[in-house]
């Protein structure tokens, strides 16, 4: 992994665990990352203003993966909005987060792309995902796959899924984009054009799914009506925005895709230390040696 990459993939860590940390304690919903959506839309809408010579160029291949990725996201943000309401950030966090490192891996490698993987990237993942099953718990004793078997967890999976799915689109659509024919755009350009068609695309599939979810739709006029919980959502957009948008340009750095989605779990040491420092959560052995095992994870992934 570049310097590059893992410079913009630690500054975007400690962004995405900040904005899970202060989401958590909001108990957001479908509604409230709609709006998160919509202010990132409305944002980087002037791109499309001054790319609009280069979107009728656009295959019909890419505006695909770009609807595909707003389904993905829609999935991803039902998954942590669920668990988030109904469990702790501490179980419901580390799951999201690990289980993309390998399962990006697994279908990259099952699709004949796993070849900028090596043994050390691998063995690497591995560690990151044993690191983050061990964190949420209090005592070795305790780590059984029955404890796994509740709504929290489903919900942390269905985020999993939803990553895992915008991950490799994601990668597959910058891909793409910069392979055009008579294509004059730099990686920044192509990004920030793929990220004004992602959130355009992410808000309107998040607006569907909180329509068509009835727990959900009752929740858009609750949200609505409160001005700091939309100031709020507004603002995490931004954060939100910018904090995908450095992963998706590190994605121009790396060898395979699977090691952004590696490297991108510092997030999870971050976000424990956050919990231990301001929140003042325990302190079990297996949160500090899960933390410690993450962190060799991800050394071992960018020296990979």
């Amino acid at each position: 992994m570049s310097i590059v990459a893992a410079a913009l993939i630690i500054v975007s860590a400690f962004f995405h665990a900040s904005w899970n940390f202060v989401s958590k304690r909001r108990n957001p919903s479908l509604a409230f990352f709609f709006i998160s959506a919509v202010s990132a839309a409305v944002i980087m809408s002037p791109v499309l203003v001054i790319q609009r010579q280069t979107l009728p160029r656009i295959p019909t291949a890419i505006w695909m993966l770009v609807l595909a990725t707003g389904v993905a996201q829609a999935v991803y943000f039902f998954g942590l909005a669920g668990a988030y309401r109904r469990g702790d950030m501490s179980l419901a966090y580390p799951l999201a987060r690990a289980l993309p490192v390998l399962l990006v891996a697994a279908i990259s490698l099952a699709l004949g792309r796993g070849a900028g993987i090596g043994f050390l990237g691998l063995a690497g993942m591995i560690l990151i995902a044993a690191g983050c099953i061990m964190l949420p718990h209090p005592n070795f004793r305790e780590i059984r796959l029955r404890e796994y078997a509740d709504i929290v967890v489903l919900m942390a999976l269905i985020a999993a899924v939803g990553t895992t799915g915008y991950t490799l689109i994601d990668d597959q659509a910058l891909r793409q984009l910069r392979a055009m024919p008579d294509s004059r755009l730099s990686n920044i350009e192509v990004t920030l054009l793929f990220i004004a068609l992602q959130t355009i695309s992410t808000a309107l599939m998040l607006g569907i799914a909180a329509l068509l979810v009835r727990p959900e739709r009752r929740q858009l006029p609750v949200v609505l009506r409160d001005p700091s919980i939309v100031m709020f959502g507004l603002v995490t957009g931004v954060v939100i925005m910018a904090t995908y948008g450095l992963v998706l340009t590190s994605m121009a750095y790396v060898s395979n895709v699977s090691y952004v989605a590696a490297f991108r779990q510092l997030s999870i040491p971050i976000g424990a230390i956050l919990g231990i420092a301001l929140q003042h959560e325990p302190r079990h052995l297996p949160k500090l040696i899960g933390i410690g095992v993450v962190s060799v994870g991800l050394v071992i992934v960018a020296v990979g």
